[in-house]
């Protein structure tokens, strides 16, 4: 990023924070109202001049804003060990029901014994009633003291588990009473906050937003230069092209930028306003009614957010890659959950909406193949051709500067057509990404004046124009005399 777009981007977050500020200031005129009663000087205003009659005032709004934050405080004293009753109170509601799932458990296990107890019953009843044996009698005896003990301890179980569910529904009510309370209690809080703000002065209001809005700027610029920090720790300063990681890590940087700058100011408009005196419960409902309102409008949004961060999460393409979305091709320079930003050769930047990206062509993923069709005369020797060809490539891969770039030697794919004025010959070599181009660029540059040494001639196009001889026009003459 270049100084000015620093610059740039620092000056609109200001100006994001002037116009707030602009806006805080005229929300403080207006009259906030305080729904808890607190004491209110019911003397009248005094006369401009008189300085102890002012000064008068200001003491007495300075005790009654003492007065309320003790209240608030002791609010949230209250709020706080509601809180841990509720806990309580839940943990007991929950230890109930567990242990009446439990005894409900057990006294089932206990009906099955019961009834197996009698389904044998009735099989030795039988026997006995056939034999007349005074053991299997006493065994039928047996089991059915059995089963009427069975019984009688499911039925027991029974009813410890409906007084656990009764105990249950009891925590729960004293639950729902305390959870009241408790929105009862923040919501004095609340009207005992906005009673505050309406005590407090506009001098007061406006060093509160002052905290807030440096309190902002420096979580602003923890981000922005803990980011560019952690940018300059993973770039790789010697290395030609940097790595899959390291470029992948800049492209997530520069979205938590994105979004962090998103949370701060969100921040700061809710610290302000609440400064202010301003119920934030109303304009949050009517940002959802206006949600609502603007969902069909919105859904585009929404489709650009998931479709960038699929992008993102899939490494489609990275900061420094060269890509081709549709009809624009270009450098990567910001991803971010919205739109892809690229700038092409001519220096034009190009806004494209993740929504819209349904096909990515990524020229720099991993490796990339410089392609060449190389054209020669049908007059030349396509097996010298091919060799000058190879030994051009093995010279540029014991190239100090070249042969770091070049990944494998030159394959020759062979002649692959024949055209109007020339003898078609592909090759590829495989390269460091992003590094084809100017490898190409090399090889054809040292390619063309090696041919010019060997005299092989690379063709061009060109028109060839008969004229005729004296011969072709004696037909006119001919018809020329007989008239």
């Amino acid at each position: 990023m270049s100084p000015k777009t620093k610059k740039r981007n620092l000056g609109g977050f200001y100006l994001i924070i002037f116009i707030f500020s602009a806006i805080s200031f005229v929300s403080a005129q207006e009259p906030s109202p305080a729904p808890v009663k607190v004491e209110e000087n019911t003397k009248q205003s005094p006369a401009p001049g008189n300085l102890e009659a002012i000064q008068k005032v200001l003491v007495t709004d300075q005790k009654a804003v003492k007065e309320i934050e003790k209240k608030e405080e002791k609010t949230k004293a209250i709020i706080a060990k509601n809180e841990e009753k509720v806990e309580a109170v839940q943990k007991k509601a929950e230890e109930a029901l567990a242990k009446k799932e439990e005894l409900e458990k057990i006294a089932a296990i206990k009906k099955e014994e019961a009834q197996t107890a009698k389904e044998e019953l009735e099989t030795v009843k039988q026997e006995a009633v056939l034999n007349k044996n005074p053991e299997v009698l006493k065994k039928a005896k047996q089991l059915t003291q059995n089963a009427e003990r069975l019984e009688k301890e499911a039925d027991i179980l029974n009813k410890k588990a409906g007084a656990e569910e009764k105990r249950a529904e009891t925590a729960q009510q004293v639950l729902d009473v305390q959870l009241k309370k408790i929105e009862e209690l923040k919501a004095q809080l609340t009207d005992l906050s906005r009673a505050k703000s309406a005590k407090r002065g506009l001098v007061d209001k406006l060093i509160a937003a002052g905290y807030t809005l440096a309190i902002g700027l420096v979580l602003f610029l923890i981000l922005h230069f803990g980011i560019k920090k952690f940018e300059e720790i993973i770039t790789e300063k010697e290395a030609i092209r940097e790595s899959e990681s390291a470029l992948r890590l800049k492209t997530l940087s520069k979205l938590f930028r994105w979004m962090g700058s998103l949370g701060i100011i969100g921040f700061l408009i809710y610290a302000l306003l609440e400064h202010f005196g301003i119920n934030m419960a109303p304009l949050l409902a009517g940002a959802g009614i206006a949600g609502v309102a603007v969902g069909f409008g919105g859904q585009y949004l929404i489709r650009d957010i998931i479709n960038g961060i699929f992008i993102l999460v899939e490494g489609q393409y990275r900061i420094n890659d060269v890509v081709k979305i549709g009809d624009h091709g270009g450098l990567v320079e910001d991803v971010n959950l919205r739109i892809t930003r690229l700038r092409d050769l001519e220096g034009r930047v190009i806004y494209i909406p993740n929504g819209e990206v349904k096909t990515v062509i990524n020229f720099t993923k991993e490796y990339a193949q410089a392609l060449m069709d190389i054209g020669v005369a049908y007059k030349e020797n396509v097996d010298q051709v091919m060799k000058i060809m190879k030994d051009i490539a093995k010279g540029m891969r014991q190239d100090a500067y070249f042969g770091r770039l070049i990944l494998d030697d030159m394959e020759m794919l062979g002649v692959d057509s024949f055209s109007d004025s020339a003898v078609i010959i592909k090759c590829r070599i495989k390269t460091l990404p992003i590094k084809q181009w100017e490898v190409m660029r090399e090889y054809r540059r040292r390619l063309k004046n090696r041919f010019d040494e060997v005299g092989i001639e690379i063709p061009f196009p060109h028109t060839t124009l008969y004229w005729g001889t004296g011969r072709d026009n004696d037909w006119w003459r001919e018809k020329a005399l007989k008239k």
